[in-house]
């Protein structure tokens, strides 16, 4: 059973990596990789800086930060691709305005899925009364 836990968490910790790196790889124009590459570090950074202090298994913390970036990278392709058909249709001006907003649409994601998963991880009131 040990086998099966630490073969989930090589496998979590590699699709995680694989999203980061995606989404420097997928994104064409450098300024969007960057900064969709930016917007998951941070969102990693922000998970890890609580990933010990909350209760939950190491595979459970794990899927929800793999499911986080994988969110992230879907929502900087779409975004990605809402920028480019947006500046095709009404010209440059859309692009540097998406450029702008990118990061202000980008924090919606971060901070409702780490939100999110703060409650489902949270310590229960029981665990602190009982178990201290």
């Amino acid at each position: 059973m040990k086998t099966l836990n630490h073969i989930g968490t090589v496998l979590l910790l590699e699709a995680i990596a694989l999203c980061v790196i995606a989404s420097f790889r997928l994104i064409n124009p450098l300024s969007a990789a960057t900064q969709a590459l930016v917007s998951l570090l941070f969102f990693n950074i922000l998970f890890a800086s609580l990933f010990f202090q909350l209760d939950g298994k190491l595979n459970l913390k794990l899927l929800l930060l793999m499911l986080g970036n994988f969110i992230g990278l879907c929502w900087a392709l779409i975004f990605h691709n809402l920028s480019l058909s947006g500046t095709i249709f009404f010209g440059s001006t859309y692009n540097h305005l998406s450029l702008v907003f990118f990061p202000f649409l980008s924090t919606l994601w971060v901070v409702s899925f780490w939100s999110l998963s703060i409650t489902i991880l949270r310590r229960s009131k029981f665990h602190k009364e009982y178990h201290a």
